[in-house]
């Protein structure tokens, strides 16, 4: 018989249907936000409140729950719940992450000193407590900077400010009012130039790393252009190597015992620093990359530690390099698209998946995961997948026109 489990569910966030219906789930209870876009069936309870970021209304929302149903167990796999469900473990004595190991994790300052006190090569940070205060980070930090949401996911309400006279401009802008309305501080980084940068995504159980693999982003993400992608490294590249040991520093220094974590890297002239560290599965359909690449399901894992389970890990050889991208998307109609039968006779590209098709209305608000389609390529090393992937890119065309308001 399954746990009675508590899923809290970010908004627009979806939960691959084979992780929801899995056996392992006794009954589903799930609290979400308005807006929300995953289906369930007749058997789960769904509970809605204005946001799962607000631990008040949480913790009466599931005092009100606990008075109907009990909960074994509580299952947080998008950015924005960990601290809820940290917070929800500790205070009602659930078994899994606490607050202070969730909050080291997704309290991005927080963050960053524990990967400075525990020697990782980090850049200058600073904690700031609203725009106002970003020209005083960067008398000591220097300009250009990066300035994001000290909790937050998805490179939402991240910028890069170039100097003076650019934050005075970016100050006038609707972005700027978004991030003035955000409930939490930011945090004001050093830009790095970077020649490269990487994701590590890992599954670790008893502060033990079952699974690793290292990956390249085809670009850097805040400097993308119009799709994001990445190809894994093979397993004796230096720089993955190197991400393994930085990755197993990372996990000491915040204290996690067991979870799925999404681990970041830039290549600096000075080396590999260490970006940013999730305790959950990467967005858009990267786990499902690494998933056809070394047979690790990542949100399979996510779900068996939250629920106190080994990972049932079924690897595979690592045969070439994989690499996918996600095609560009952006708000409005989509009038024009490259058919999927003609990108998937492009060379070296081993599926397709369609996520938006022509006549679609794309919704504002998107995140860097967000596309139009995905597109996977194998080859023999890196440079090749690289290349293919840069031919689909070349090859691909969407039309999107702004919807009426």
């Amino acid at each position: 018989m399954g746990s009675n489990v508590l899923l809290l569910h970010v908004m627009k966030n979806v939960l691959p249907d084979r992780i929801r219906t899995a056996e392992e789930i006794g009954h589903l209870t799930v609290i979400t936000e308005p807006g929300h876009v995953q289906q369930y069936g007749p058997d789960v309870d769904v509970h809605t409140v204005p946001s799962v970021q607000n631990l008040e209304v949480m913790r009466a929302k599931v005092l009100d729950i606990l008075r109907e149903r009990r909960i074994d167990r509580i299952f947080a796999p998008f950015e924005l719940g960990q601290s809820a469900a940290g917070y929800l473990r500790s205070y009602f004595g659930l078994p899994g992450t606490g607050l202070d190991v969730a909050n080291n994790f997704s309290n991005k300052y927080v963050m960053k000193q524990r990967f400075a006190a525990g020697g990782l090569p980090v850049t200058g940070f600073r904690l700031v407590a609203g725009l106002h205060q970003v020209p005083e980070a960067a008398a000591h930090l220097g300009w250009p900077l990066v300035i994001k949401p000290m909790i937050g996911g998805g490179s939402i309400n991240v910028s890069v400010i170039d100097g003076p006279e650019h934050f005075e401009e970016f100050c006038r802008t609707p972005a700027a009012e978004r991030i003035r309305a955000l409930p939490v501080p930011l945090l004001a980084e050093r830009f790095v130039e970077m020649s490269a940068e990487y994701h590590f995504d890992a599954i670790v159980e008893n502060g033990q790393v079952l699974f690793s693999v290292g990956s390249r982003y085809t670009s850097p993400v805040l400097t993308r252009d119009g799709f994001l992608g990445s190809c894994i490294l093979p397993p004796d590249d230096p720089t993955r190597q190197r991400m393994t040991e930085m990755h197993a520093q990372a996990v000491r220094s915040l204290g996690l015992d067991s979870g799925v974590t999404h681990m970041e890297f830039f290549e600096t002239p000075d080396g590999l620093i260490a970006g940013e560290i999730a305790c959950r599965p990467a967005g858009g359909l990267f786990p499902e990359s690494i998933r056809m690449h070394t047979g690790a399901d990542l949100w399979r894992a996510c779900l068996e530690l939250a629920l106190g389970l080994s990972p049932k890990l079924e690897l595979k050889d690592e045969e070439g390099v994989l690499a996918h991208c996600h095609l560009p998307i952006s708000p409005g109609r989509i009038v024009e698209q490259t058919a999927e039968e003609e990108l998937a006779a492009l060379p070296s590209v081993v599926r397709v998946d369609m996520l938006r098709r022509k006549g679609d209305v794309v919704p504002a608000h998107l995140n860097s995961a967000s596309a139009s389609a995905v597109v996977y390529v194998r080859a023999d090393r890196p440079e090749e997948a690289e290349a293919a992937i840069r031919r689909v890119v070349e090859e691909y065309r969407i039309e999107i026109v702004p919807e009426e308001a």
